[in-house]
């Protein structure tokens, strides 16, 4: 498995029988739930042997510690370029759902693996991991928002963080459902319009 076929969190240097591993992994996590998959489901979904699982991975657990990380530290990293990039709390907002709906076209599963499991990996998470905070970089956006005089002063920054933030799993979870069969320019504009209307000064 070469080549832009292979997500992120898979190394085109891992061995074949590790590339499908996690493949598959992920795609039971998110479909099936943690404790719903067994190794030997990802054994079956991968086409190898349970020793093929624990040849790579201690167990299940490390697996979806290891998937868990990676897919956290790529959501966190484009985040946090778009938090950077515009000028204004408007470019920057409009930047960071953009790159959010970018990362849902191109791995769904990923994100929605870090938004389900975001309570039950956090605390256990290495201390790398846990330096680099989305809600933080959220967070920052909006109280420089607020000094921009464009996020209300009105509503508590932390309760408003959640709600941003919020919105956008919200509507993720609904896009997994087949909700949303609009172009995502067009999601776009309009979670660009209803997060703006809910922080606007």
């Amino acid at each position: 498995m070469t080549g832009p076929s292979v997500p992120f969190y898979v190394s085109p240097h891992d061995a074949p029988a590790k590339q499908k591993i996690l493949l598959a992994a992920l795609e039971l996590f998110v479909r099936d739930g943690l404790c719903e998959t067994s190794i030997r489901d990802i054994a079956s979904a991968s086409g190898f042997t349970n020793p093929a699982l624990f040849k790579h991975f201690s167990g299940k657990d490390a697996l979806a510690d290891y998937l868990f990380e990676r897919c956290y530290l790529e959501l966190f990293r484009l985040v946090a370029h778009a938090v950077r990039t515009g000028e204004t709390f408007a470019e920057k907002q409009r930047c960071v759902i953009e790159v959010y709906l970018s990362a849902l076209e191109r791995d769904q599963n990923s994100v929605l693996y870090v938004q389900e499991g975001l309570r039950h990996f956090w605390p256990r998470a290495s201390e790398e991991v846990r330096k680099h905070s989305i809600l933080r970089e959220v967070r920052e956006l909006l109280v420089a928002g607020r000094k921009e005089g464009a996020v209300t002063a009105e509503i508590n920054v932390d309760l408003l963080t959640t709600a941003w933030v919020g919105t956008l799993q919200q509507f993720a979870r609904a896009l997994y459902f087949g909700e949303f069969r609009l172009s995502s320019k067009t999601l776009a504009a309009s979670l660009d319009a209803l997060l703006t209307k809910m922080t606007k000064a």
